[in-house]
């Protein structure tokens, strides 16, 4: 019988190339680059520069203790920005509908941009960590729990692709990604109290609130997961417990994250058919 080679083998090959794709298109593209790392280290560096000299009440922390959690968060939801100019040029160039003509399925383009936004992800959690808690001596509680929020933090990062993935398919352009994009996640930020304790039930409308709290809890104050989830950052103070627990959290947080995923998918294939 004469060796045949296995389809998943092949799938995987094109995964491999269209994510290569992707991350020359995000290293060699400065404006993004700039806003997926050059932003991020420059607020955080600013932030930390201003409060890292602020006793936040009730407490033995910093500000920039508390705060440094919204500052990964940050970092890593940028990259909605990055999945929807990156599928928003393949719109515009002809990319997919080359490939609606070629035996190669769409599917491929979707599972190399999450591969490789994800890799970009995880480097830029390793630098905000390093610049975070080695250079700027975030506080933590427990090594083990700062590995937990590096989980959370990529399980943002990757329902961010989902975000970018819905955004490209009602962009007509990648400038227009770019600022629906923009348009969102900034807003989201503040309102999700992810920069600053915000006591309100909006919050939980907001998914970086999700993702911050859980991360500030278990890497501040070494809260497992079934310690109850705080309505704000200001643990101590003014806020309050919400009667969900941490894993509860986690729950929401990942299924915000497989639902935006298959709904950017189903959205952004039915848009772009020809």
């Amino acid at each position: 019988m004469m060796p045949t080679r296995s389809t998943d083998g092949k799938v995987a090959n094109k995964v491999l190339v269209f994510a290569g794709m992707n991350l020359k298109e995000i290293v060699r593209n400065p404006q993004m680059m700039l806003i997926k790392l050059g932003l991020p280290i420059m607020f955080t560096v600013i932030f930390n520069f201003m409060t890292s000299s602020m006793v936040s009440p009730g407490t033995n922390l910093n500000i920039f203790d508390f705060g440094f959690s919204g500052m990964v968060i940050y970092a890593t939801g940028m990259t909605c920005a990055s999945a929807a100019v990156f599928l928003a040029n393949g719109k515009k160039n002809g990319l997919l509908e080359r490939l609606d003509t070629m035996p190669v399925g769409r599917k491929n383009i979707f599972l190399g941009e999450l591969l490789a936004e994800t890799l970009f992800v995880i480097l830029q959690i390793l630098i905000m960590f390093g610049l975070g808690y080695g250079l700027m001596s975030a506080y933590y509680e427990d090594f083990n729990m700062v590995i937990v929020g590096f989980v959370i933090a990529t399980v943002f990062g990757i329902q961010s692709i989902g975000l970018g993935i819905i955004f490209a398919a009602y962009a007509k352009s990648p400038e227009a990604a770019n600022g629906f994009s923009m348009m969102y996640f900034i807003p989201a930020l503040y309102l999700s109290g992810a920069f600053m304790p915000l006591e309100s039930p909006m919050v939980y409308f907001f998914p970086p609130y999700w993702a911050r709290q859980i991360f500030l809890q278990i890497t501040v104050f070494n809260h497992t997961l079934v310690d109850p989830m705080y309505s704000s950052m200001a643990i101590g103070t003014t806020a309050t417990q919400i009667g969900i627990p941490l894993w509860g959290g986690l729950l929401i947080l990942i299924a915000l994250t497989v639902g935006f995923l298959a709904l950017g998918v189903a959205i952004f294939q039915k848009k772009t058919s020809v």
